[in-house]
């Protein structure tokens, strides 16, 4: 996103993939101008978060990074498990100020170097 909102600004969020659709109330975590936003969901319906498990469960079966192999807490197996979500992000971004693309083969050699606190 070229422009973010301001960290603690609440927001209503509508995601839509799938033809399946969530709404909630969000709150901004984390802004990253011209790359995005982290947003943390809040006050989610309970019809509301079966959406998002059957659009999490959808992804799952589309989206290698999200398989169960992976989705471990494997470090071996997952680099993504230790990494500090904040670090990798800001680590990305750093590597996009220098080159064009991101190589899967880079990005895990970010997501190892960067562990969680």
């Amino acid at each position: 996103m070229n422009t973010t909102f301001p960290i603690g600004t609440k927001v209503d969020l509508v995601l839509k993939a799938m033809s399946i659709r969530v709404e909630t109330l969000g709150i901004i975590r984390a802004t990253y101008p011209f790359l995005g936003m982290g947003i943390s969901f809040s006050d989610t319906e309970p019809e509301q978060k079966l959406h998002l498990q059957q659009l999490l469960s959808a992804l799952r079966s589309r989206n290698r990074f999200l398989t169960s192999d992976l989705a471990q807490d494997d470090e071996k197996k997952n680099p993504l498990a230790a990494a500090d979500p904040k670090a990798l992000v800001d680590e990305i971004a750093l590597f996009f100020q220098r080159n064009i693309a991101l190589p899967r083969e880079a990005f895990y050699q970010i997501a190892k170097r960067i562990r969680r606190p």
